[in-house]
Protein backbone atom coordinates (compact mmCIF):
# COMPACT_ATOMS: atom_id res chain seq x y z
CA UNK A 1 0.00 0.00 0.00
CA UNK A 2 1.51 3.03 -0.69
CA UNK A 3 1.72 5.44 1.87
CA UNK A 4 -1.55 7.89 2.47
CA UNK A 5 0.43 11.25 1.99
CA UNK A 6 3.84 12.85 1.12
CA UNK A 7 6.41 12.70 4.20
CA UNK A 8 7.15 16.17 3.93
CA UNK A 9 6.22 16.81 6.88
CA UNK A 10 6.54 19.66 9.22
CA UNK A 11 5.96 19.93 13.46
CA UNK A 12 2.45 21.17 14.04
CA UNK A 13 1.01 22.47 16.99
CA UNK A 14 -1.59 22.61 18.99
CA UNK A 15 -3.44 25.56 20.22
CA UNK A 16 -4.78 26.09 23.68
CA UNK A 17 -4.95 28.82 26.37
CA UNK A 18 -7.59 29.75 28.65
CA UNK A 19 -11.11 31.51 27.56
CA UNK A 20 -10.69 35.72 28.09
CA UNK A 21 -13.73 36.52 30.13
CA UNK A 22 -16.30 38.20 28.49
CA UNK A 23 -16.64 42.13 28.62
CA UNK A 24 -19.52 44.45 28.45
CA UNK A 25 -20.43 45.47 24.89
CA UNK A 26 -19.93 49.08 26.23
CA UNK A 27 -22.53 52.40 26.08
CA UNK A 28 -23.20 52.42 22.23
CA UNK A 29 -26.64 54.34 21.98
CA UNK A 30 -29.07 52.88 24.12
CA UNK A 31 -32.20 53.78 22.36
CA UNK A 32 -31.37 52.24 19.09
CA UNK A 33 -29.74 49.35 20.73
CA UNK A 34 -26.53 50.00 18.49
CA UNK A 35 -23.06 50.04 19.64
CA UNK A 36 -20.65 53.22 19.28
CA UNK A 37 -17.90 52.11 16.79
CA UNK A 38 -15.37 53.93 18.34
CA UNK A 39 -16.43 52.46 21.66
CA UNK A 40 -16.60 48.75 19.93
CA UNK A 41 -12.96 49.48 18.98
CA UNK A 42 -12.26 50.30 22.50
CA UNK A 43 -13.27 47.12 23.71
CA UNK A 44 -12.10 45.14 21.07
CA UNK A 45 -8.80 46.41 21.76
CA UNK A 46 -9.39 45.37 25.55
CA UNK A 47 -10.21 42.25 25.09
CA UNK A 48 -7.08 41.99 23.23
CA UNK A 49 -5.31 43.59 25.90
CA UNK A 50 -6.62 40.82 28.56
CA UNK A 51 -5.92 37.83 26.02
CA UNK A 52 -2.26 39.06 25.53
CA UNK A 53 -2.08 39.19 29.33
CA UNK A 54 -3.04 35.64 30.01
CA UNK A 55 -0.77 34.48 27.52
CA UNK A 56 1.74 35.84 29.28
CA UNK A 57 1.00 33.99 32.54
CA UNK A 58 0.14 30.97 31.09
CA UNK A 59 4.02 30.63 29.18
CA UNK A 60 5.06 31.20 32.76
CA UNK A 61 2.89 28.64 34.18
CA UNK A 62 3.71 26.21 30.87
CA UNK A 63 7.55 26.65 31.02
CA UNK A 64 7.61 25.88 34.95
CA UNK A 65 5.73 22.59 33.89
CA UNK A 66 7.77 21.77 31.17
CA UNK A 67 11.55 22.29 33.11
CA UNK A 68 10.22 20.20 36.08
CA UNK A 69 9.33 17.23 33.75
CA UNK A 70 12.52 17.50 32.27
CA UNK A 71 14.18 17.70 35.48
CA UNK A 72 12.20 14.47 36.95
CA UNK A 73 13.19 12.76 33.65
CA UNK A 74 16.66 13.16 33.98
CA UNK A 75 16.46 12.39 37.95
CA UNK A 76 15.36 8.66 37.12
CA UNK A 77 18.20 6.48 37.79
CA UNK A 78 20.80 4.90 35.82
CA UNK A 79 19.26 1.43 36.80
CA UNK A 80 15.54 1.48 38.22
CA UNK A 81 14.67 -1.61 39.47
CA UNK A 82 10.14 -2.43 38.62
CA UNK A 83 8.17 -4.22 41.04
CA UNK A 84 4.84 -6.42 39.96
CA UNK A 85 1.46 -5.38 42.31
CA UNK A 86 2.91 -8.46 44.22
CA UNK A 87 6.44 -7.42 45.38
CA UNK A 88 8.32 -9.71 42.92
CA UNK A 89 11.07 -7.78 40.50
CA UNK A 90 10.14 -7.71 37.28
CA UNK A 91 12.89 -6.37 35.23
CA UNK A 92 15.48 -3.53 35.83
CA UNK A 93 14.36 -0.34 33.70
CA UNK A 94 17.89 1.14 32.56
CA UNK A 95 19.57 3.78 30.52
CA UNK A 96 21.22 2.99 27.38
CA UNK A 97 24.20 4.81 25.84
CA UNK A 98 22.17 6.67 23.98
CA UNK A 99 19.93 8.57 26.45
CA UNK A 100 17.47 6.11 25.77
CA UNK A 101 15.31 3.17 28.48
CA UNK A 102 15.13 -0.46 27.55
CA UNK A 103 14.62 -3.30 29.78
CA UNK A 104 18.18 -4.89 30.81
CA UNK A 105 19.66 -7.02 28.75
CA UNK A 106 16.07 -8.26 26.85
CA UNK A 107 15.76 -8.04 23.25
CA UNK A 108 12.84 -9.02 20.51
CA UNK A 109 13.13 -10.88 17.64
CA UNK A 110 10.63 -11.51 14.82
CA UNK A 111 10.96 -14.45 12.01
CA UNK A 112 10.16 -17.92 10.53
CA UNK A 113 10.28 -20.54 12.90
CA UNK A 114 13.69 -21.81 11.09
CA UNK A 115 14.97 -18.79 11.95
CA UNK A 116 14.02 -18.31 15.63
CA UNK A 117 15.60 -21.90 15.82
CA UNK A 118 19.07 -20.13 15.93
CA UNK A 119 17.90 -18.42 19.35
CA UNK A 120 19.15 -21.44 20.63
CA UNK A 121 22.43 -21.07 21.55
CA UNK A 122 24.63 -20.22 24.68
CA UNK A 123 24.16 -16.69 26.17
CA UNK A 124 20.41 -16.75 25.04
CA UNK A 125 17.45 -17.61 27.03
CA UNK A 126 14.19 -17.43 25.38
CA UNK A 127 11.49 -15.86 28.09
CA UNK A 128 8.54 -15.97 25.66
CA UNK A 129 7.21 -16.63 22.20
CA UNK A 130 3.98 -14.83 20.69
CA UNK A 131 1.82 -15.06 17.84
CA UNK A 132 0.15 -11.62 16.80
CA UNK A 133 -1.46 -12.46 14.13
CA UNK A 134 -3.55 -9.08 14.22
CA UNK A 135 0.28 -7.64 12.95
CA UNK A 136 1.06 -11.21 11.33
CA UNK A 137 4.36 -11.08 13.40
CA UNK A 138 5.71 -14.26 15.54
CA UNK A 139 7.54 -12.39 18.33
CA UNK A 140 10.08 -13.72 20.43
CA UNK A 141 11.38 -12.01 23.80
CA UNK A 142 14.59 -13.52 25.15
CA UNK A 143 17.52 -12.48 27.38
CA UNK A 144 21.10 -12.22 26.76
CA UNK A 145 24.56 -12.37 28.85
CA UNK A 146 26.97 -9.53 29.23
CA UNK A 147 28.90 -10.60 26.15
CA UNK A 148 25.64 -9.94 23.71
CA UNK A 149 24.10 -7.37 24.69
CA UNK A 150 24.62 -5.25 22.08
CA UNK A 151 23.72 -4.87 18.33
CA UNK A 152 27.04 -5.70 17.08
CA UNK A 153 27.54 -8.76 19.13
CA UNK A 154 24.27 -9.86 18.47
CA UNK A 155 24.70 -9.36 14.58
CA UNK A 156 27.67 -11.32 14.67
CA UNK A 157 25.32 -14.40 16.17
CA UNK A 158 22.52 -13.83 14.61
CA UNK A 159 23.66 -12.68 11.41
CA UNK A 160 20.17 -13.94 9.49
CA UNK A 161 17.38 -12.23 11.99
CA UNK A 162 19.73 -8.67 12.64
CA UNK A 163 17.24 -6.89 10.50
CA UNK A 164 14.08 -7.98 12.62
CA UNK A 165 15.31 -7.65 16.39
CA UNK A 166 16.07 -4.83 18.44
CA UNK A 167 16.57 -3.92 22.36
CA UNK A 168 13.23 -4.47 24.69
CA UNK A 169 12.95 -0.36 24.44
CA UNK A 170 10.68 0.85 26.88
CA UNK A 171 8.13 4.64 25.62
CA UNK A 172 7.15 7.31 27.90
CA UNK A 173 3.46 9.38 27.43
CA UNK A 174 4.21 13.38 26.39
CA UNK A 175 1.98 15.10 29.11
CA UNK A 176 3.54 17.77 31.47
CA UNK A 177 2.66 18.96 35.28
CA UNK A 178 -0.87 19.28 35.90
CA UNK A 179 -2.46 21.91 38.52
CA UNK A 180 -6.03 21.87 39.42
CA UNK A 181 -8.24 24.20 37.38
CA UNK A 182 -11.08 26.06 38.29
CA UNK A 183 -14.49 26.23 37.63
CA UNK A 184 -14.33 29.05 34.56
CA UNK A 185 -10.96 27.08 32.99
CA UNK A 186 -14.01 24.44 32.20
CA UNK A 187 -13.99 22.48 28.53
CA UNK A 188 -15.15 24.81 25.79
CA UNK A 189 -14.94 22.35 22.81
CA UNK A 190 -17.58 20.53 21.14
CA UNK A 191 -18.79 17.14 19.85
CA UNK A 192 -17.22 16.71 16.13
CA UNK A 193 -19.76 14.24 15.36
CA UNK A 194 -22.44 11.88 16.28
CA UNK A 195 -21.07 9.16 14.52
CA UNK A 196 -20.78 5.24 16.07
CA UNK A 197 -16.80 5.36 15.59
CA UNK A 198 -14.38 2.90 17.42
CA UNK A 199 -11.31 4.61 18.11
CA UNK A 200 -8.58 3.15 19.56
CA UNK A 201 -5.92 4.05 22.21
CA UNK A 202 -2.70 2.99 23.47
CA UNK A 203 -2.20 4.43 26.86
CA UNK A 204 -2.32 3.71 30.79
CA UNK A 205 -5.81 2.22 32.12
CA UNK A 206 -8.74 4.77 32.17
CA UNK A 207 -10.07 5.31 34.73
CA UNK A 208 -13.79 4.65 34.10
CA UNK A 209 -15.45 5.43 37.35
CA UNK A 210 -14.57 9.45 36.24
CA UNK A 211 -17.95 11.22 36.08
CA UNK A 212 -16.82 12.48 32.80
CA UNK A 213 -17.30 9.13 31.45
CA UNK A 214 -20.93 8.99 32.73
CA UNK A 215 -22.49 6.01 29.77
CA UNK A 216 -19.27 6.55 27.44
CA UNK A 217 -18.44 3.19 25.83
CA UNK A 218 -14.76 2.32 26.95
CA UNK A 219 -13.39 -1.40 26.29
CA UNK A 220 -10.21 -1.44 27.41
CA UNK A 221 -7.47 -4.27 27.81
CA UNK A 222 -4.24 -5.00 29.90
CA UNK A 223 -0.93 -6.03 29.07
CA UNK A 224 1.07 -5.44 31.53
CA UNK A 225 1.96 -9.60 32.40
CA UNK A 226 5.07 -11.75 32.09
CA UNK A 227 5.02 -15.51 30.59
CA UNK A 228 7.93 -16.56 32.97
CA UNK A 229 6.66 -14.84 36.12
CA UNK A 230 3.78 -14.46 38.27
CA UNK A 231 1.97 -10.73 38.84
CA UNK A 232 1.47 -8.02 36.64
CA UNK A 233 2.86 -4.92 36.50
CA UNK A 234 1.24 -1.53 38.63
CA UNK A 235 -1.07 0.52 36.23
CA UNK A 236 -1.08 4.01 36.95
CA UNK A 237 -4.13 5.69 35.50
CA UNK A 238 -3.48 9.68 34.95
CA UNK A 239 -2.84 9.23 31.23
CA UNK A 240 -5.18 7.15 29.87
CA UNK A 241 -7.77 8.93 31.43
CA UNK A 242 -6.69 12.80 30.71
CA UNK A 243 -6.31 11.53 26.72
CA UNK A 244 -9.75 9.63 26.99
CA UNK A 245 -11.52 12.43 28.66
CA UNK A 246 -10.60 14.55 25.48
CA UNK A 247 -12.47 12.17 23.15
CA UNK A 248 -15.18 10.81 25.03
CA UNK A 249 -15.35 12.89 28.36
CA UNK A 250 -18.77 15.02 28.85
CA UNK A 251 -19.98 17.09 31.25
CA UNK A 252 -24.11 16.98 31.40
CA UNK A 253 -25.82 20.74 30.27
CA UNK A 254 -22.10 22.09 30.48
CA UNK A 255 -20.11 20.77 27.54
CA UNK A 256 -20.23 17.62 25.52
CA UNK A 257 -17.91 14.94 24.27
CA UNK A 258 -16.15 15.41 21.29
CA UNK A 259 -17.17 12.12 20.42
CA UNK A 260 -20.33 11.43 22.05
CA UNK A 261 -21.47 7.62 20.27
CA UNK A 262 -18.12 6.47 19.92
CA UNK A 263 -16.58 3.16 21.46
CA UNK A 264 -12.95 3.46 22.83
CA UNK A 265 -10.53 0.54 22.60
CA UNK A 266 -8.15 1.07 25.02
CA UNK A 267 -5.11 -0.65 25.36
CA UNK A 268 -3.17 -0.38 29.11
CA UNK A 269 0.47 -0.92 28.48
CA UNK A 270 1.92 1.69 30.57
CA UNK A 271 3.12 0.81 34.00
CA UNK A 272 4.37 3.23 37.07
CA UNK A 273 7.85 4.20 38.08
CA UNK A 274 5.98 6.57 40.11
CA UNK A 275 3.22 8.74 40.49
CA UNK A 276 3.58 10.99 36.87
CA UNK A 277 5.97 9.29 35.39
CA UNK A 278 5.06 5.61 33.88
CA UNK A 279 6.73 3.65 31.49
CA UNK A 280 5.59 0.50 28.53
CA UNK A 281 8.22 -2.07 27.52
CA UNK A 282 8.17 -2.44 23.67
CA UNK A 283 6.37 -6.59 24.30
CA UNK A 284 3.72 -4.85 25.60
CA UNK A 285 3.07 -2.11 23.74
CA UNK A 286 3.32 -4.50 20.74
CA UNK A 287 0.72 -6.92 22.47
CA UNK A 288 -1.32 -3.62 22.58
CA UNK A 289 -1.55 -2.81 18.99
CA UNK A 290 -1.82 -6.59 18.24
CA UNK A 291 -4.82 -6.53 19.67
CA UNK A 292 -6.33 -3.10 18.31
CA UNK A 293 -5.52 -4.82 15.42
CA UNK A 294 -8.34 -6.89 15.96
CA UNK A 295 -11.18 -4.96 16.58
CA UNK A 296 -12.12 -3.27 13.53
CA UNK A 297 -10.76 0.15 14.38
CA UNK A 298 -10.43 3.36 11.34
CA UNK A 299 -8.06 5.70 14.05
CA UNK A 300 -5.44 4.82 16.65
CA UNK A 301 -4.48 7.00 19.17
CA UNK A 302 -0.54 6.43 20.55
CA UNK A 303 0.93 9.41 22.99
CA UNK A 304 4.05 8.18 23.60
CA UNK A 305 7.26 8.39 22.30
CA UNK A 306 10.35 6.57 22.56
CA UNK A 307 12.95 5.46 20.07
CA UNK A 308 13.22 3.92 16.65
CA UNK A 309 13.01 0.39 16.93
CA UNK A 310 12.70 -2.27 13.86
CA UNK A 311 9.23 -4.15 15.75
CA UNK A 312 7.91 -1.00 16.39
CA UNK A 313 8.36 0.02 12.46
CA UNK A 314 6.93 -3.26 10.92
CA UNK A 315 3.99 -3.12 13.39
CA UNK A 316 3.44 0.63 12.30
CA UNK A 317 3.64 -0.90 8.72
CA UNK A 318 1.52 -3.77 9.21
CA UNK A 319 -1.45 -1.70 10.82
CA UNK A 320 -1.13 1.00 7.65
CA UNK A 321 -1.77 -1.94 4.79
CA UNK A 322 -5.03 -3.02 7.11
CA UNK A 323 -6.46 0.45 6.75
CA UNK A 324 -5.79 2.12 9.96
CA UNK A 325 -4.95 5.73 10.49
CA UNK A 326 -2.10 6.22 13.07
CA UNK A 327 -1.84 9.40 15.39
CA UNK A 328 0.63 10.02 17.68
CA UNK A 329 2.75 12.69 19.52
CA UNK A 330 5.65 14.15 18.29
CA UNK A 331 6.97 14.64 22.05
CA UNK A 332 8.34 16.82 24.82
CA UNK A 333 11.64 16.77 24.61
CA UNK A 334 12.41 20.13 23.19
CA UNK A 335 13.15 22.15 19.69
CA UNK A 336 16.39 20.40 19.38
CA UNK A 337 15.78 17.03 19.84
CA UNK A 338 16.23 14.64 17.29
CA UNK A 339 12.72 12.64 15.78
CA UNK A 340 11.12 10.63 18.64
CA UNK A 341 9.07 7.42 17.44
CA UNK A 342 6.48 6.10 16.44
CA UNK A 343 5.27 9.64 15.27
CA UNK A 344 8.89 10.16 12.97
CA UNK A 345 7.37 6.79 10.85
CA UNK A 346 6.27 7.75 7.48
CA UNK A 347 3.27 5.96 7.95
CA UNK A 348 2.40 7.80 11.31
CA UNK A 349 0.59 11.56 11.60
CA UNK A 350 2.39 13.50 14.00
CA UNK A 351 0.64 16.09 16.33
CA UNK A 352 2.29 18.45 18.05
CA UNK A 353 1.35 21.37 20.41
CA UNK A 354 0.64 24.92 20.79
CA UNK A 355 -1.49 27.59 22.79
CA UNK A 356 -4.34 29.78 21.33
CA UNK A 357 -2.40 32.98 20.43
CA UNK A 358 -0.40 30.83 17.65
CA UNK A 359 2.95 30.06 20.01
CA UNK A 360 4.52 26.88 19.75
CA UNK A 361 4.50 24.86 22.56
CA UNK A 362 8.23 25.55 24.66
CA UNK A 363 9.09 21.88 24.89
CA UNK A 364 7.17 21.05 21.62
CA UNK A 365 9.67 18.54 19.47
CA UNK A 366 10.22 19.98 15.89
CA UNK A 367 11.13 18.38 12.76
CA UNK A 368 9.58 17.11 9.46
CA UNK A 369 7.59 13.89 11.37
CA UNK A 370 4.94 16.75 12.78
CA UNK A 371 1.70 17.08 10.30
CA UNK A 372 -0.82 18.69 12.50
CA UNK A 373 -1.20 21.34 14.95
CA UNK A 374 -3.85 21.08 17.71
CA UNK A 375 -4.97 22.07 21.30
CA UNK A 376 -2.38 21.00 23.34
CA UNK A 377 -1.44 23.98 26.47
CA UNK A 378 -3.39 24.16 29.83
CA UNK A 379 -5.72 21.90 28.53
CA UNK A 380 -8.72 21.12 30.96
CA UNK A 381 -8.63 16.92 31.42
CA UNK A 382 -10.08 14.27 33.96
CA UNK A 383 -7.84 13.53 36.62
CA UNK A 384 -8.26 10.11 38.47
CA UNK A 385 -8.47 11.66 42.18
CA UNK A 386 -8.96 15.79 41.33
CA UNK A 387 -11.92 16.18 39.30
CA UNK A 388 -10.77 18.67 36.24
CA UNK A 389 -6.65 19.43 35.65
CA UNK A 390 -4.61 21.52 33.40
CA UNK A 391 -1.96 19.36 31.54
CA UNK A 392 0.13 20.62 28.95
CA UNK A 393 1.91 18.44 25.94
CA UNK A 394 1.71 16.92 22.51
CA UNK A 395 -0.07 13.60 24.23
CA UNK A 396 -3.13 15.91 24.27
CA UNK A 397 -2.82 17.06 21.35
CA UNK A 398 -2.89 13.75 19.45
CA UNK A 399 -6.27 12.62 20.26
CA UNK A 400 -8.14 15.97 19.10
CA UNK A 401 -6.63 15.17 15.89
CA UNK A 402 -7.79 11.34 15.86
CA UNK A 403 -10.56 12.17 17.05
CA UNK A 404 -11.36 14.38 13.78
CA UNK A 405 -10.06 11.69 11.81
CA UNK A 406 -12.42 9.04 13.37
CA UNK A 407 -15.24 11.46 11.97
CA UNK A 408 -14.01 11.71 8.59
CA UNK A 409 -13.40 7.85 7.86
CA UNK A 410 -17.17 7.74 8.14
CA UNK A 411 -17.60 9.85 5.00
CA UNK A 412 -14.11 9.24 3.15
CA UNK A 413 -11.26 7.24 2.40
CA UNK A 414 -8.04 7.29 4.45
CA UNK A 415 -6.20 9.66 2.26
CA UNK A 416 -9.48 11.85 1.73
CA UNK A 417 -9.95 11.94 5.36
CA UNK A 418 -6.39 13.30 6.05
CA UNK A 419 -6.91 15.62 3.05
CA UNK A 420 -9.82 17.36 4.74
CA UNK A 421 -8.10 17.74 7.60
CA UNK A 422 -5.44 19.75 5.28
CA UNK A 423 -7.61 21.62 3.84
CA UNK A 424 -9.66 22.98 7.73
CA UNK A 425 -6.02 23.62 9.27
CA UNK A 426 -5.33 27.31 9.88
CA UNK A 427 -1.98 27.83 8.24
CA UNK A 428 0.52 29.17 10.97
CA UNK A 429 4.24 30.52 10.32
CA UNK A 430 5.61 30.43 6.83
CA UNK A 431 3.19 29.92 3.80
CA UNK A 432 2.20 26.71 3.77
CA UNK A 433 4.07 23.58 5.06
CA UNK A 434 6.66 24.37 7.75
CA UNK A 435 9.07 22.52 10.18
CA UNK A 436 6.84 24.48 13.53
CA UNK A 437 3.06 24.33 12.67
CA UNK A 438 2.93 21.39 9.84
CA UNK A 439 -0.33 22.18 7.59
CA UNK A 440 -0.99 24.19 10.74
CA UNK A 441 -3.50 24.50 13.27
CA UNK A 442 -6.94 22.37 13.91
CA UNK A 443 -9.16 23.72 16.55
CA UNK A 444 -11.36 21.19 17.93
Amino acid sequence: MKPFFTRQLFPVIALCTLSAPALPLGVGDVTSGQVNPITRQVEQQTQRMVEQAMNRRLEKQVSAQGTELKERLTELPSVLPILTRQGQKAFNDIQLDDGFRAVESQWLVTGTAAELASLDRPGITVLERRELTGLGMTVVRFQVAAELDSHKALQAALPKLTDRLDRNHIYTPQTGATEPIPETGMPQWRSLCTAPVRIGMVDSSIAKDHPVFGDAQIVQERFLAFAEMDGTLTEPTVHGTAVASLLVGKSPGRWPARLPEATIFNASVFYDRDRTLSGATLGHLLEGLNWLAGQDLSVINISLTGPDNQLLAAAVTRLRKRGMLLVAAVGNQGPSVSPLYPAAYTDVIGVTAADRSGKLYRWANRGEQVMFASNGVAVPVAHPDAGMVADSGTSLASPVVAAALACRRTEFSEDKAVETLINEATDLGRPGRDTRFGHGFLDF
